[in-house]
């Protein structure tokens, strides 16, 4: 049995956490670090430091 730890609790350290769950299986422990008591998972948030999200917009969606 692997025990993995896993440093920062942030976008990176999230997905990595969810496909080493995968990967591993349930007999392998994986442990998520974090320097804060509670956690904020907002997926848009990554959205945030580059100004938004930009492309093409699919077929039959109104313009804004």
């Amino acid at each position: 049995m692997a025990e993995v730890v896993i440093l920062g609790a942030g976008v990176s350290g999230h997905t990595a956490a969810l496909h080493l769950r995968r990967l591993l299986g349930r007999q392998h422990g994986v442990t998520v670090v974090s320097p804060n008591s509670q956690w904020n998972w907002i997926p848009s948030n990554i959205w945030v430091g580059v100004g938004g999200r930009h492309g093409v917009r699919p077929a039959g969606l109104p313009d804004h």
